[in-house]
């Protein structure tokens, strides 16, 4: 089990406080590499998709891409690289899966296959209305009678 390290010097040594005089807010050393990548990523993102570069899309691009590269920082370290985040995500993509039991999905009924076809006879609705109830009523009486 690996103890996060409480060494504040450490932590300052890794945080870009800004220039002097001025406080932006603490800003990892790492992040500052990244950032321009993700930003760069997703305003490709934004090309390749066909939305444009307005404000909303751009802003939003850049907010997402700062949250993520935050993320990213947070999660590695010299210890564990990049790499095996990746490599971490890819596995829990492909890993093989037991379906549980009872946990299975089923299709909505809009999505069914009809067993009869649109205008055919049917069984059921022969002279009067018939309910599924009454039917069954009907198969057990004359099953009884026999």
């Amino acid at each position: 089990m690996r103890l996060p390290d409480d060494d504040e010097i450490y932590d300052v040594d890794q945080t870009y406080l800004g220039p002097p005089g001025y406080y932006i807010g603490r800003l990892r050393y790492r992040m500052i590499a990244v950032a321009p990548v993700m930003i760069l990523f997703g305003l490709a993102v934004l090309e390749k998709t066909g939305i444009g570069f307005s404000l909303l899309s751009v802003a939003l691009t850049v907010l997402v891409a700062l949250r993520l590269s935050q993320w990213i920082v947070d999660k590695t370290n010299h210890e564990r690289p990049m790499s095996v985040l990746l490599t971490t995500f890819w596995h829990e993509l492909t890993a093989v899966r037991f379906p549980g039991k009872g946990l299975r999905s089923c299709r909505p009924t809009a999505f069914r296959r009809r067993t009869t076809s649109l205008g055919d006879h049917h069984v059921l609705l022969t002279g009067h209305r018939w309910t599924w109830r009454s039917h069954a009523n009907q198969r057990s009486a004359v099953h009884q009678g026999e």
